[in-house]
């Protein structure tokens, strides 16, 4: 139609009316460009608020995750010093002979919290990461997911201290005191004979005892590692929380 008027316009020479239709059409085509371009701003927008949303609730869960290893790393520490200051003493009198006989089992026992990457590795693999404008704040979310992937790297040493472990407690425990944590109804009381027993069968490995001080350091790397995580975590949930403030 506004082709047709044109034409017409031409025919009859009308340079006013062909300069009001040619102005017509820029706008339209100004227009319509800006309005799409608005529509994708305010779709990007829109995914960059629930790509922080779920980032942030990957931090609550990995902070969840990073607490129970720092109590389960805390716990276990003290189950070997336990178990090193028993070694070491001349005595067999143990206050509490079941927490005692059960700390041989789980003492070794090492924990990698689950990190919730799904959020984070979906915006790399589809190209995302721009579409948080901020370039400081997706430094820090990315030297956070850098920081957990760097622990990998000890991944052998905490399984061969776990492994370790067991190996060299193998035969301190009977069979029948090894089959009771497995069951569900194991007694809460086992008696100082069977401290006593224990502590003849530890003091006879040195093997065993000379490992327990690299499974308490294991512990201790764990639990500090474990808490650091913690408060980059927390550190970045403020950040993206702020952000999210911003963007509302």
């Amino acid at each position: 139609m506004i082709l047709s008027r044109i034409i017409h316009h031409l025919k009859t020479q009308n340079w006013t009316a062909i300069a009001i239709e040619f102005v017509i059409v820029v706008a339209g085509v100004v227009i319509g460009f800006q309005v799409t371009a608005w529509n994708e701003t305010r779709q990007e927008r829109a995914l960059e608020y629930r790509y922080i949303e779920r980032i942030i609730a990957a931090l609550d869960s990995d902070i969840v995750e990073f607490g129970e290893a720092v109590d389960l790393a805390a716990e276990r520490g003290a189950q070997i010093r336990l178990i090193i200051e028993a070694a070491s003493a001349t005595g067999d009198v143990i206050d509490e002979p079941t927490p005692f006989l059960r700390s041989i089992t789980t003492a070794g026992y090492t924990y990698t919290a689950s990190v919730d990457r799904i959020a984070f590795d979906e915006m790399i693999a589809v190209g995302d990461i721009a579409i948080i404008r901020s370039e400081t704040l997706r430094a820090r979310i990315a030297e956070y997911y850098q920081s957990v992937a760097a622990t990998a790297q000890w991944n052998y040493l905490r399984e061969n201290t776990q492994t370790n472990y067991y190996e060299r407690r193998a035969g301190i425990l009977t069979p029948e005191q090894e089959r009771l944590w497995q069951s569900l109804d194991a007694p809460e009381a086992l008696s100082d004979t069977d401290v006593a027993e224990a502590l003849v069968r530890i003091r006879a490995r040195p093997d065993y005892v000379e490992w327990l001080p690299i499974v308490e350091a294991w512990q201790a790397f764990s639990e500090s590692y474990a808490q650091a995580a913690i408060e980059r975590g927390e550190a970045l949930r403020a950040l993206l929380r702020a952000e999210l403030e911003r963007l509302q």
